[in-house]
């Protein structure tokens, strides 16, 4: 678990990992240089089964969870946020799920949404959960595994073969890393919702659009060059040119119209076919076109006395 002054969600985080049945763990908590509040409530916490790591605030994620892992002795990782619950069997049946799948050494479950008091809810723009299909690979390439990152349990050893997280990447590093694992491994899917995933407004992911398109592309970009199927290539391909409009209408809406041309020449090849790449390329040549504009506009003539 990592987690970072979330001490109002963080104890009920903690108690639905400590009251799991019929299995025995250890749970690493990595603090991510959180506030008094927060450390006060983990000290009352620390004792075994439970061990908290000590951080120096990085606000990277995908660090703050490599550095649990780093320190997990178990031959099985189980991730959960400081702001989600697990539901009371949902490590001992993940776990007799996927011991019956001999060709699968990770897995993933259902979940469902709550709301910052508990409340079941269904955010707009969120697909209700559903189990993938086919190839567990393609699934992640074309973003069509709901595999929530507090429902995905995997065996120790080949979360150390695919590398960890990708600690470059501000957001779709789950992603990225399901997709280094579905290389080596199908997933183990349990269908009964055993997560319930907490949405607020103090949620990590979602706040920063051009960052999110920048890592974004870099997880399509990778999902590309490790598929083979002709019409999920085909789905990337118009994916990956219209994410990178997108990307270049954000950048050039922060007056980096330089890399926004530069991304939508990249793209053209593939963007052309497509109404909405059009759309984000005018924006852009508009903006460049303002600020080429601004440049060029004479000083204002000093008035002063």
């Amino acid at each position: 678990m990592a987690t970072f002054n979330r001490p109002e969600y963080l104890r009920a985080a903690i108690e639905s990992v400590l009251t799991q049945t019929g299995v025995e763990l250890e749970l690493i908590i990595a603090d991510d240089g959180s506030d008094a509040p927060t450390r006060e409530l983990l000290r009352a916490f620390e004792r075994p089964p439970l061990r908290v790591l000590w951080l120096a605030h990085c606000g990277n994620p995908g660090a703050v969870r490599n550095a649990a892992v780093r320190a997990a002795r178990g031959q099985y990782i189980a991730f959960i946020d400081s702001d989600d619950v697990w539901l009371p069997s949902k490590l001992e049946r993940q776990l007799a799920s996927l011991h019956r799948q001999a060709d699968c050494r990770w897995s993933y479950t259902a979940c469902v949404h709550i709301d910052a008091q508990g409340n079941r809810v269904s955010p707009k723009g969120v697909q209700p959960w559903q189990p993938h299909s086919g190839p567990m690979l393609e699934a992640v390439a074309g973003l069509r595994a709901h595999s929530a990152l507090p429902t995905v349990l995997v065996e120790r050893d080949l979360l150390l073969e695919a590398g960890l997280f990708d600690e470059r990447l501000a957001f779709f590093e789950d992603h990225d890393l399901w997709l280094r694992l579905a290389l080596r491994s199908e997933a183990d899917v349990v269908t009964q919702p055993l997560v319930q995933v907490r949405r607020h407004d103090h949620h990590y992911s979602g706040h920063n659009e051009l960052t999110t398109a920048e890592c974004r592309a870099v997880f399509l970009d990778r999902a590309w060059r490790s598929v083979t199927s002709v019409p999920l290539r085909a789905q990337l391909r118009r994916t990956r040119a219209l994410n990178a409009s997108r990307l270049a209408r954000l950048r050039a809406a922060t007056g980096a119209t330089t890399a926004a041309r530069s991304t939508l020449r990249s793209s053209l090849a593939d963007g052309w076919r497509y109404s909405r790449w059009w759309i984000d390329a005018a924006i852009c040549l508009f903006a460049s076109l303002v600020k080429r504009t601004d440049k060029s506009a004479p000083a204002a003539a000093d008035v002063g006395g």
